[in-house]
This record gives C-alpha cells, structure tokens and sequence, in this order.
C-alpha cells in the first residue's frame, strides 16, 4: 500500500494555491499543506481575481467571467502539460509517490530506496527507477529542484553534508541519464524539513528521502501566455 506522506511537505508556490489553501506547523514540527485545484482551475481562479479589478465596480461580474476564461487558458496549458508529466512519472517510477500541487510536480523516494543508512551511494534498484523516470525528466519544459532530507537521528554536523550529498548523487545519475544538468538544482535540508514527527522509527524512516520538485521553466510559461 502505497504511504500518502509527500501531501504534508508539499510547498505550493503558486499564488493558486495561495488563494486555494492555507498551511500550518504541526505541533511536532511538521509541515502540513492543502493541496490545490490543478491546471486550468488554478489558472481559471486567477484570472477570474485579475479581471475583477479591470473596469471597476460596474462591470465587475462580466469582467471577473472574462478574466476567469482568460486564466483557465493560460493556466490551462501548463497545467495540461504539468498533468502530463505527472501521470508519466506515476507510470515509470510507481515506488515513488508524485503528487500535484498548483503548476508543480513533486516527486518522493524515500531513503531507502536509494540509498543504505547513513550512506550516498545510489543502490541498483535506485538507478533503476531513476533511469525509468529520467525519460520524463529530461523534457525541456522544466526545471527541477531536488531536495535531500534526513530524520533528526545524529547531529546537523552529519545529517547537512549528507542530505546535500544525497541529492547530488541524484543530480549526478540523473545527468548520466541524459537529463540536462542545467534545469538541476542539488540541495540538502538535513532535517529541518521533516514530512512526519521522528518519533517512530517508520516515522524517521519517511522522513530520510529525496523529493523532486518539478516546475514550468520560462519557455513553458511563454507558451501558455501566447495561448492568450
């Protein structure tokens, strides 16, 4: 059964899910977050915002359809192809858990997974189903932030190097795997970011992973503003 655990440390970024959701620090330091609506309704709740404050007070319902139709298109198109991504990683990395939130894709692998407790080096079945994810990876439509996190066993002195070298062991396969280093960015949170309380050792053990934080580059985003 797959664990739904990723929904707690997504960061929705986008004013989408500003306006469709709130978040909240647990009281055992985890982060909780509400996922939002997906493409075209995110982009439709926009627009529908905008055109509210173009030509005032008396034409306000005519001007808030107008803008609502005017972000669904736009939000719509990359939002479509956002979705896409996201049901194609789905399909190839089926371990991993890939949620939607906003115009993002996120990506989970827990640690162990991809790596031996305490270490760096990517097992077999790692690069493999990195491999299988990196044919969606390498599209040139987005960047990609991959995030390294540990539990709170150890010190920061060794859960910081370790969380910032997991993640460029990811950067560094995945490179290897055609996808272009310059839409990557490697960084590590040691375990300053933790999805649940580390108080169960199931629990520590969801919160050592790598997550993938997938999002619309410029060119993508010009795309979906000339649908205009």
């Amino acid at each position: 059964m797959r664990v739904q655990w990723i929904t707690k440390i997504v960061l929705g970024a986008s004013m989408a899910a500003l306006l469709a959701a709130g978040c909240a620090t647990n009281p055992d330091g985890s982060y909780q977050y509400q996922k939002t609506g997906l493409g075209a309704l995110g982009g439709a709740a926009l627009g529908a915002g905008a055109g509210a404050l173009i030509g005032g007070k008396s034409h306000r319902g005519r001007n808030v359809a107008i803008g609502g139709l005017t972000g669904a298109v736009v939000g719509g198109a990359v939002g479509n192809y956002m979705d896409r991504q996201a049901a194609a990683l789905k399909q190839s990395m089926p371990e991993a858990e890939v949620v939607r939130d906003g115009d993002k894709v996120f990506v989970a692998l827990p640690s162990g997974i991809l790596f031996d407790l305490g270490k760096d080096t990517l097992k077999p079945a790692a690069k493999d189903s990195l491999s299988k994810g990196a044919m969606t990876l390498k599209d040139s439509q987005t960047n990609i932030i991959i995030q390294g996190h540990t539990d709170s066993t150890g010190s920061d002195a060794i859960n910081q190097p370790l969380s910032e070298r997991r993640a460029n062991r990811v950067r560094e396969y995945l490179v290897s795997q055609g996808v272009p280093g310059s839409k990557m960015t490697a960084v590590g949170y040691g375990s300053s970011r933790p999805a649940v309380a580390n108080d169960t050792e199931s629990n520590r053990a969801l919160n050592r992973r790598v997550q993938l934080e997938i999002s619309p580059n410029a060119n993508l985003k010009a795309q979906g503003s000339g649908n205009n």
